[in-house]
């Protein structure tokens, strides 16, 4: 009897001017009166082209398809099922309907199919029910540790998740998707989590702080959590904080591994850069840019560190490059001067004029009493002219 009524009334379908409510009417009979998932999903699918749906419809849809679920069989019937998940997902998450929370969680939970599960959690994200935040928190968390056994299904999951804490715009999401953005998974998942740190939390100074900071993770990740907050929105003083936090950790850490030292020496040479383009006035930081100038594995750690001294202008980084210029002079009186040595006292020289200060006169003054080559006192005497 049901399978005639459905029949009949499905000729209805075509019938225009129907009152909203009334077609609606229409369908939600239709939809009860469908003896099979396959049935059902064509009703859905009408009453999404007709806009005819209310979020409590697509709701009540989503709740009957999860109590029949469990008795869903064959092929055809479990992919109309998988679809009319994903089709009421959608349409709840569009909606923003919160109350539709505990159900997508749900589907989350019972469905096999990853796609459903990453569509339930999008559409979670943007109803913003606040009350499944910490399962798609964890959730997330759980899949960052390591490979699933099938790793597809693991990527189409975790891209769900990242959408859907992006969706929810709480700090609370932040670290997992950061996580993500360096994690196991393909391509396509770290460039979604990248994209979406930004909308979550423009300025995650705070949190990446504390990821550099601690001793509980590799150099790897601090390095990519100073590229992270280079390219966020945070302020430029926020930026300047991390990146003498990142500083002084690459500096308190040492590693035989080749790829975690490269990270260490990205990490501090990207520090220096941040540091000469924000400013600081951590006075910590002058220590930390000696040991770059001093210790670093090559000429442009070096540079770069002048540079930075250079741009701060303080006191303190004129002795620092006053005392460089100094060990210069020492070597060339007892002739250990080498080519690179020439170079480095080339960009020390000019470096130090332009910190503008009026100590740094002293030094420069000592290179035109000494043989140097006039190349060298030009470049004094033009660093001497810069100081007021």
């Amino acid at each position: 009897m049901k399978q005639v009524t459905f029949l009949l009334l499905s000729v209805f379908i075509a019938l225009p001017a129907l009152a909203q409510s009334e077609e609606l009417e229409m369908y939600s009979v239709l939809f009860d009166e469908a003896g099979t998932r396959v049935q059902q999903y064509e009703v859905l699918q009408n009453v999404v082209t007709s806009n005819a749906g209310t979020p409590e419809f697509y709701a009540k849809a989503l709740d009957r398809l999860l109590s029949e679920y469990p008795n869903v069989r064959g092929s055809t019937e479990t992919a109309a099922a998988d679809s009319m998940a994903r089709l009421l997902a959608a349409q709840l998450g569009e909606a923003g309907y919160a109350g539709a929370g505990p159900a997508l969680w749900r589907t989350v939970e019972i469905f096999t199919n990853p796609l459903v599960k990453a569509e339930a959690l999008q559409a979670l994200g943007k109803t913003g029910a606040a009350e499944l935040l910490p399962q798609v928190v964890q959730l997330l968390s759980d899949l960052n540790l390591k490979p699933t056994e099938d790793r597809e299904m693991g990527n189409q999951i975790a891209y769900g998740a990242v959408l859907a804490l992006e969706g929810y715009k709480d700090a609370a999401g932040y670290l997992p998707v950061f996580f993500a953005s360096h994690g196991w998974y393909l391509d396509r998942v770290k460039s979604q989590a990248l994209k979406s740190l930004n909308v979550i939390l423009p300025d995650p100074s705070e949190p990446l702080i504390e990821v550099i900071k601690s001793p509980g993770y590799t150099y790897d990740i601090k390095y990519h959590a100073l590229r992270v907050e280079e390219n966020s929105e945070s302020t430029t003083r926020s930026k300047a904080e991390v990146a003498v936090a990142a500083l002084a950790s690459a500096w308190h850490s040492a590693t035989g591994d080749m790829r975690q030292r490269a990270s260490l020496t990205g990490s501090r040479k990207l520090s220096v850069n941040m540091i000469r383009r924000y400013g600081t006035e951590d006075a910590s930081v002058y220590p930390l840019l000696e040991r770059c100038y001093k210790e670093g594995v090559d000429e442009e750690e070096k540079l770069e560190t002048l540079a930075a001294l250079a741009a701060l202008g303080t006191d303190d980084s004129a002795r620092l490059l006053s005392a460089f210029l100094m060990d210069f002079n020492i070597r060339l009186q007892r002739g250990l001067m080498t080519q690179a040595d020439e170079r480095m006292v080339r960009a020390v020289i000019p470096a130090l004029g332009a910190t503008g200060r009026p100590i740094a006169r002293p030094a420069l003054n000592s290179v035109l009493s000494m043989d140097w080559t006039n190349a060298v006192k030009n470049l004094a005497s033009q660093a001497l002219r810069s100081i007021r």
